[in-house]
């Protein structure tokens, strides 16, 4: 196949692993990986901490898969088998990763961040649409059917003022979703970057302009750990736009909460994820120290999932979460320590395939830096 191709396929690869979630079809992600195999040339010999990271997952899911089969006593067999399943999809995709991009650091790298390019462009093309003609694109909903129908209308802020706003979602189902799944490129792209460029501030604009809480949480999170990194108390006109900057996020954002959880009296996923911590908090000391087992049936999984990365893994695994989490640490060494942190507080989880995406990335990445300014 022509070179020229290689970059979109990449590319589109990486939609394709991010976008999953929103459309759960496999085409998304497998269709652009058969294509890019007959790119596959040289991909020995493979570097040894790709090895550790790759064998260390492998006997953490053997492991785990033992003591769900041995040790927990709830077990749901449509859950069973779709971890099973995923988890294959994952190990692929994680291989993939490793053999096809491991001496290909630039593509991996460039594929990131035209990735990124597309889903945001796709986010603006919504809102310029939307504000100018009053028609919202769904990008999802014709390829997905009508239970999969983008959630954008900003019903909250309508109830209460005489507004019409929306909330853009790119091509996934809601602007959470949206934020979520792009993070983990927006990371690794400012890791190789190492300082904010157009690209990084278009996605950070589209998170806050979502006006998803959760979007908007990690965007300030995100500057945040960036710009605190770096930061040098001298009065300078970078510095007082950060304190003016953060001053009026701070009251924007708490108008914000005020006005969604005291005066509107709160959300349903607020609700969702008390009830689950609540019962989490009320059960005895094994199952805080052993957990609850990844196909339990006591708690709905959807429930459990969105409380956080760091809560589903406490909650299903308990001390048996520690060999992942050590392995996050792993690959995350020498980095900013905050970038995990964040990840681990969202509702990403061990089973999408971002996240194995995200760990075999990371781990190619870790000491690339882009000395151009090419991409931008």
């Amino acid at each position: 196949m022509t070179k020229h191709l290689l970059t979109p396929l990449s590319t589109a690869f990486i939609i394709g692993l991010t976008w999953y979630v929103s459309i759960n079809f496999n085409a998304v992600v497998f269709v652009p990986l058969f294509f890019l195999l007959f790119y596959f040339k040289n991909p020995f010999p493979i570097e040894r901490r790709y090895l550790y990271v790759l064998f260390g997952l492998i006997t953490i899911f053997l492991f785990w898969a033992l003591i769900n089969i041995s040790l927990y006593d709830t077990y749901d067999n449509y859950t069973a088998e779709r971890l099973i399943k995923i988890s294959f999809f994952g190990f692929i995709i994680l291989t993939f990763v490793f053999l096809f991009y491991g001496h290909r650091k630039e593509l991996l790298f460039k594929s990131i961040e035209y990735a990124l390019w597309v889903m945001v462009l796709l986010w603006f093309m919504q809102f310029i649409v939307y504000y100018t003609s009053g028609e919202y694109i769904d990008l999802l909903e014709p390829l997905a059917g009508q239970y999969r129908a983008q959630r954008y209308q900003a019903y909250w802020i309508k109830s209460a003022l005489p507004i019409d706003l929306i909330r853009p979602t790119s091509i996934f189902i809601e602007p959470g979703t949206y934020a979520v799944n792009t993070l983990p490129l927006l990371i690794l792209s400012y890791m190789g970057r190492q300082r904010l460029t157009k690209l990084h501030i278009a996605v950070l604009f589209s998170y806050f302009a979502s006006i998803s809480l959760f979007a908007i949480f990690v965007a300030t999170m995100f500057i945040l750990i960036t710009e605190l990194s770096k930061f040098k108390f001298k009065l300078t006109k970078k510095n007082v736009f950060l304190f003016f900057f953060f001053s009026l996020l701070v009251i924007a954002v708490s108008q914000y909460l005020y006005f969604r959880f005291v005066v509107q009296g709160g959300t349903d996923q607020v609700a969702y994820r008390e009830s689950v911590i609540g019962y989490w908090l009320a059960q005895d000391s094994l199952g805080f120290i052993l957990g609850n087992g990844g196909a339990q049936t006591v708690v709905k999984r959807v429930m459990v999932e969105d409380a956080s990365f760091i809560f589903m893994l406490i909650f299903e695994y308990g001390i048996f979460a520690f060999p992942y989490l050590g392995l996050l640490m792993y690959i995350s060494w020498g980095l900013p320590l905050a970038f995990l942190v964040i990840i681990l507080v969202t509702k990403l989880n061990y089973m999408i395939y971002v996240v194995w995406f995200y760990i075999g990335a990371l781990t190619i990445l870790r000491n690339y830096r882009v000395s151009t300014k090419s991409l931008e």
